[in-house]
């Protein structure tokens, strides 16, 4: 199942979507993206002791991910691509998740979009690209792959959150998640649209910022370890 989140107002960007969807032959389908004015908008927990309160905006992402991966369960697939609808398709999109499949590597998610510098191969594909193992997990969820097996324990782990879901699938371990990379990634941001999550806000208190920095350290040595780790072990 493929599903593209897209806010209703955004007409504009479902149609750019849908003529690039439509060039990869890809059958997908439209998700009407949670708003702070849907009925399924839930008021989010308060941030945690470093990270500052979600906006409105960052809540309903969070949520339109959580409405997919629903919808999967759901329909009783295997596998889920969720897209946003600000995406720029730059590779054979279709072959690429085909040959992911294919691979039948050990992993729950699969980032299409971007992928960090420092990586390491794990398996070259037909298609030109390669699933790739990184350090660090790459920022935004404007593309990925994900096996329906793994939804219903992310569901439960997620049930309450406090962070952007970009920022809580950095920290991949604290939901049982293994995630991998493609190099060079098929999906990117195109550079025309303005986020519909608004601008995220910054300000921190003296505590949130100690707090923040005393995490990004804690986070960053484990995911570092977990990638040499990895790297002594067949993935």
């Amino acid at each position: 199942m493929c599903l593209l989140i897209n806010v209703d107002s955004a007409k504009d960007r479902l149609e750019e979507a849908k003529t690039q969807l439509e060039n990869q032959d890809i059958d997908w389908e439209r998700l009407d993206a949670v708003t702070p004015q849907s009925d399924d908008f839930v008021v989010c927990e308060p941030a945690s002791s470093w990270y500052r309160e979600l906006t409105n905006g960052e809540v309903a992402c969070y949520l339109s991910h959580k409405k997919a991966w629903r919808k999967a369960i759901d329909a009783e697939v295997d596998y889920l691509i969720v897209l946003e609808d600000d995406l720029l398709i730059d590779g054979p999109l279709k072959q690429i998740t085909d040959e992911i499949i294919e691979a039948d590597l050990s992993w729950d998610m699969v980032k299409l979009f971007e992928t960090r510098k420092s990586r390491r191969e794990l398996r070259s594909l037909d298609s030109g690209v390669k699933i790739v193992d990184t350090p660090t997990m790459p920022i935004a969820t404007t593309g990925y792959i994900v096996k329906v097996s793994s939804l219903l324990s992310l569901l439960d782990s997620t049930k309450q959150f406090s962070r952007p879901i970009d920022v809580e699938l950095k920290s991949y371990w604290e939901l049982n998640l293994r995630i991998y990379s493609i190099y060079p990634p098929p999906v990117k941001i195109s550079d025309d649209n303005d986020s519909t999550i608004g601008v995220r806000q910054g300000d921190l208190s003296a505590a949130q910022r100690l707090g923040k920095m005393k995490y990004n350290f804690l986070s960053s040595l484990r995911a570092r370890l977990g990638y040499i780790f990895r790297g002594l072990s067949k993935p």
